[in-house]
């Protein structure tokens, strides 16, 4: 892995597949400039050519583990900050854990057992990665256009139990957004009717690829320099 202070602050959304090669990469004619393919380099080797260039900017197509995307580095943290705040966290496998709920007071917390369960809307499922049937961790689950969900096990399953009188939920329409790495896969969203179906069978999700998984392209934005320390 490249050193984590380089990094690709805006990514290119122009087609790798249609530049013409070029004996380091392929040439983009919609800015006129070369794009080095550093997916067949190794670190030793990225770091040679970088030093080569002199600091000079360089537009690289990359594995999205051998750069830093700062913008979708900001986007995950912004997004676990914010479930963190409404108090979700991420789901383990551990099976001695509860189930995540959504904050106390969307439940029936007085309710026994019994009638809670009954006034419960509970949606479990499971994410697959389209392409591989694989699980699919780490994926976010959000319910209609609320920061509330939950977030996959390492078993590409999930549990999201709502009070059916929930404001967002209360008309019997529920949708759900799945955002899962964006260098691998793309957003899906699944709706469904609670009214027809009060205890919805569990659910299994095959997330999209995106094209040119796994890879990122845009202009490298190298580290600043150190700066010596005082001497006096």
């Amino acid at each position: 892995m490249a050193s984590p202070s380089i990094s690709i602050p805006q990514s290119c959304a122009q087609p790798w597949a249609t530049m013409r090669p070029t004996a380091d990469g392929r040439h983009c004619g919609a800015c006129q400039t070369e794009v080095v393919d550093f997916t067949r380099l190794s670190e030793a080797q990225i770091l040679a050519y970088l030093a080569r260039r002199g600091g000079r900017p360089v537009c690289v197509l990359a594995n999205a583990n051998q750069v830093v995307p700062a913008a979708a580095t900001r986007w995950r943290r912004w997004l676990l900050a914010g479930l963190a705040l409404l108090g979700w966290h991420p789901v383990t496998s551990c099976a001695t854990k509860p189930p995540q709920q959504l904050p106390a007071q969307a439940t029936a917390a007085t309710a026994g057992p019994a009638d809670a369960q009954a006034q419960q809307l509970i949606i479990r499922g499971q994410v697959l990665d389209g392409a591989t049937a694989t699980v699919v961790p780490q994926v976010s689950v959000f319910i209609n256009d609320t920061q509330f969900g939950t977030v996959t096990d390492e078993q590409g399953r999930f549990e999201l139990v709502m009070a059916s009188g929930w404001g967002p939920i209360a008309g019997g329409k529920v949708t759900l957004k799945f955002v899962g790495n964006p260098f691998d896969f793309q957003e899906q969203t699944l709706k469904l009717d609670t009214r027809a179906t009060p205890r919805p069978a569990p659910l299994v999700v095959r997330l999209a690829s995106v094209p040119n998984r796994g890879q990122i392209m845009g202009k490298m934005r190298m580290p600043e320099p150190p700066v010596k320390p005082p001497v006096k």
